[in-house]
């Protein structure tokens, strides 16, 4: 079918009119609903999950400075509800225009930092969002390592357009391949999670704490016209997720 259209377009200029058919319309619908979605195999890095990873890294799982940097990943995804692929590379190349730098962390007070977010699956265009981090006047707080990491990196004199995180030789960490030894080493099988499993264990933790649905959806940033209304959310409001995601492993189901 998009075979037909696209060289149809190609040929004429317009989309073919057989395509639009209510008939064709009906049987395109009844596929749809044959078609059996793949599970998700991706297990949620949930809060009490990302306690034990936490707890392994200031245990010393490497040296000083990988541990420090991927507890600052950690914090990252977790909190702001990221893709490790949207605050680490693909590759060793570094684009400062587009990837995350120094620079985008900002210390706002002594209790709130913000991240920019320069781009992401669900905006590919660019815009940027500004993500907020608090302290949570706990262990486990994005706050303190987060802003600890940036000062360590500007004392060591680094540039405000050098990577956001860096291993030791001061090269762009790629990907999120320490998280499998880290998981293995904190007791749970890492072949279940994936880097995607900060964001969708986020979004669990703060579900489970009751947090409203489209608050959620807006702090993960997903797609939908209906919750535009609430992008301009007070960093008051959004404290409140971060807070719950972190206590909800104290939560019992009923």
């Amino acid at each position: 079918m998009c075979g037909i259209h696209f060289f149809h377009k190609l040929l004429f200029g317009m989309t073919c009119p057989f395509l639009i058919h209510p008939q064709i319309t009906l049987l395109l619908k009844d596929f749809q609903w044959l078609e059996k979605p793949l599970p998700n195999q991706r297990a949620p890095l949930t809060s009490d999950i990302l306690e034990s990873c936490i707890y392994v890294l200031r245990s010393g799982y490497h040296s000083p400075w990988v541990d420090r940097t991927l507890e600052s990943l950690f914090m990252l995804a977790f909190f702001g509800f990221l893709r490790c692929s949207e605050i680490t590379a693909s590759s060793t190349s570094f684009d400062p225009s587009s990837q995350p730098c120094l620079s985008d962390i900002s210390i706002l007070s002594s209790d709130t930092l913000t991240f920019y977010l320069k781009k992401s699956k669900t905006d590919q265009l660019g815009s940027g969002t500004l993500i907020y981090y608090f302290k949570l006047w706990s262990h486990i707080s994005p706050y303190e390592p987060l802003s600890h990491y940036a000062h360590l990196r500007t004392s060591a004199g680094a540039l405000p357009t050098d990577p956001l995180l860096v291993n030791e030789k001061g090269r762009i960490v790629t990907g999120s391949s320490h998280l499998q030894d880290v998981l293995l080493t904190a007791g749970y099988p890492p072949e279940q999670f994936s880097g995607h499993s900060f964001r969708s264990g986020a979004a669990s933790s703060a579900a489970r704490q009751g947090i409203p649905e489209y608050l959620i959806k807006q702090l993960s940033r997903w797609s939908s016209e209906a919750y535009r209304a609430y992008i301009k959310t007070n960093p008051s409001i959004i404290k409140q997720p971060q807070k719950s995601a972190k206590n909800s492993k104290n939560t019992k189901n009923p």
